[in-house]
């Protein structure tokens, strides 16, 4: 009879640990649906604050761009787009701004208007 009350304490404390892991997974994700919410409504409070997300070349913050002359990337990128090499410039992009895909294809996209 003591093992199978050892067995199950054993087996009550698996569960309190579960119980505790599953709450805690729920909390994060709940905050990361936030974050998404917050990213979709067009919040730009992230860990990349100082770089615009409207990604118009002629928007984009004044360390980067400035809206009268091309940076030297945007010269790049421009020239990469005229070369046919519009994948290498929204991989040049990625590297160069920590940019996602979608962000770094927009603002190529804007760059070859």
């Amino acid at each position: 009879m003591e093992m199978n009350t050892l067995v199950w304490i054993v087996f009550l404390l698996l569960i309190l640990v579960l119980l505790f892991r599953v709450t805690s997974l729920q909390r994060q994700l709940n905050e990361l649906k936030r974050d998404v919410e917050r990213l979709e409504n067009g919040s730009t409070a992230s860990a990349r604050s100082d770089f615009k997300y409207t990604l118009s070349p002629k928007e984009a913050s004044p360390s980067y761009a400035s809206p009268t002359e091309p940076s030297d990337l945007d010269q790049e990128l421009l020239a990469l787009i005229q070369q046919g090499k519009k994948i290498m410039a929204i991989k040049r992009l990625r590297e160069a701004r920590g940019l996602s895909l979608k962000e770094a294809k927009d603002y190529v996209d804007s760059l070859d208007r």
